[in-house]
């Protein structure tokens, strides 16, 4: 318990330290990156072997997981958002009837007269 108090109190005294200087940066970021590479915790990426490097081409063609679709450009009228207004209430309508329609496993019997 005392221990961790301790490595608590080491920690935030760093921390302060770092916010403190005059040229400290903004995050503490840097002031972490800078212990990550003195701790041997971040060390640069090994070279490529020579088999990836021929075998990738000069111009990567990047192309985007998800293109930007251009915007439609003709805006649907009052008259039509009120027609899908009225086509969506009446399929909503539609499935609450279906669904009344189901008989729930947990619904008390109904009594047979």
């Amino acid at each position: 318990m005392t221990f961790a108090r301790i490595a608590l109190v080491l920690i935030c005294g760093f921390a302060a330290g770092a916010a403190g200087a005059q040229d400290a940066p903004s995050s503490g970021g840097a002031f972490i990156g800078r212990i990550f590479d003195a701790t041997g915790l971040r060390t640069p990426p090994p070279q490529a072997a020579d088999f990836v490097r021929n075998s990738r081409p000069d111009q990567l063609n990047y192309r985007p997981f998800d293109p930007t679709r251009p915007k439609n450009p003709r805006k649907k009228s009052a008259a039509e958002l009120r027609a899908m207004g009225a086509s969506l209430e009446a399929a909503a309508a539609e499935n609450r009837r279906r669904a009344a329609a189901v008989a729930r496993p947990d619904a008390p019997a109904k009594s047979a007269r």
